[in-house]
């Protein structure tokens, strides 16, 4: 039993380090804020958790986005293909759970939140990754064409994981 319990927490802490690890390259690679960029225009009420929220609504409505693309065209968009094709626009009206998102080009689609979204050659998976700019543990989301969303941050730094409410 203590085996098999070694075993199960070996698996969940190399899985942490690799999410972490991804999430180290990605702020790496682009630790500059744009001039004027997300800390200029999110709002001073936002907590924590009301920005984790919104970023998970991003996600969902991306994946949903995807899915229903894929459906009328045979493949995953790009964001340069999915923007102007009303697959996000048509999902943000009011009385929806994202309404009020209102996104836009990258890399910056929504205040505070980058997008990274890759799209496999042939058209038939995706992977996105969606970072929180002003969050001091680099909290972000990532999914695939599977719509399963993860979520992590900084190795040694506390992010607070699932927000709840969702």
């Amino acid at each position: 039993m203590n085996g098999m319990r070694a075993v199960a927490m070996g698996i969940l802490a190399s899985s942490a380090l690799t999410c972490g690890a991804f999430v180290v390259a990605q702020q790496t690679q682009k630790r500059s804020m744009p001039p004027g960029g997300a800390l200029s225009r999110l709002s001073l009420s936002e907590t924590p958790r009301e920005s984790h929220l919104t970023g998970l609504k991003v996600v969902r409505l991306i994946n949903t986005a995807e899915m229903n693309y894929k459906e009328a065209h045979g493949s995953y968009a790009t964001w340069d293909e999915l923007i102007p094709s009303g697959a996000i626009s048509e999902r943000e009206k009011p009385r929806t759970m994202f309404q009020g998102l209102r996104l836009s080009v990258r890399p910056e689609v929504t205040p505070g939140w980058v997008l990274d979204l890759v799209t496999a050659a042939n058209g038939q998976g995706y992977e996105l990754s969606l970072r929180n700019l002003p969050d001091k543990c680099g909290f972000s989301f990532f999914s695939d064409q599977r719509g399963i969303i993860y979520q992590g941050g900084w190795i040694d730094c506390s992010v607070e994981l699932k927000p709840s409410g969702n």
